[in-house]
């Protein structure tokens, strides 16, 4: 049986998540401000060059932006009320970010990472989580996430955390040979 690691949820309070590993530490989940742009860029530039087969945009186009640039991103989705940005700390470590959008499919997780030495630790659950959390409090019916099809851990971990294929794919220009399979969890109170 597992430890109860704290949470904070979209909607400001802490919460208790029943985990089914052992856990040594703790994770913290917080929404990105406008005043977090090196911590965005530095965990996106991480993300994107531990992980670059998980992601549609690569690091060649994003590790050249000025610091002026980061800031105005990050201000944008800081503040955009369709969408939030978060990451993932333990133990005031940040190992991870994702962020969620309200989609015609429901609210869709995008960019979802996590620092190779924090995997199979809770911190992808958590953000799973903690999106499903910001999603229901906007009355969303499904949380989606878009993922290649031939990242099977990705796979595996958004299955056992409650996602189902829909059977529906998509591509994209970058890489028109990979599909993107969209998993789709139903939200319900």
């Amino acid at each position: 049986m597992g430890e109860r690691i704290k949470t904070l949820h979209p909607d400001g309070k802490q919460g208790d998540q029943k985990m089914t590993m052992q856990r040594t530490h703790s994770i913290g989940i917080e929404p990105l401000t406008p005043e977090d742009w090196q911590l965005h860029r530095a965990v996106r530039l991480a993300a994107l060059a531990d992980a670059p087969y998980a992601f549609t945009t690569q690091l060649a186009d994003v590790a050249d932006r000025s610091d002026e640039e980061w800031a105005g991103i990050t201000y944008r989705r800081a503040q955009d009320p369709n969408g939030v940005t978060y990451f993932a700390f333990v133990d005031d470590e940040p190992c991870g970010m994702a962020a969620c959008v309200l989609t015609e499919l429901g609210a869709e997780m995008l960019a979802v990472w996590v620092a190779p030495h924090r995997r199979r630790q809770g911190v992808a659950e958590a953000m799973v989580d903690y999106a499903r959390a910001w999603a229901l409090a906007r009355d969303v019916d499904h949380l989606v996430v878009g993922v290649f099809a031939d990242n099977a851990g990705a796979i595996a971990l958004y299955r056992r955390v409650g996602f189902a294929d829909t059977g529906e794919q998509r591509m994209t220009q970058a890489e028109p040979d990979r599909a993107i399979l969209i998993l789709a969890m139903p939200l319900t109170r």
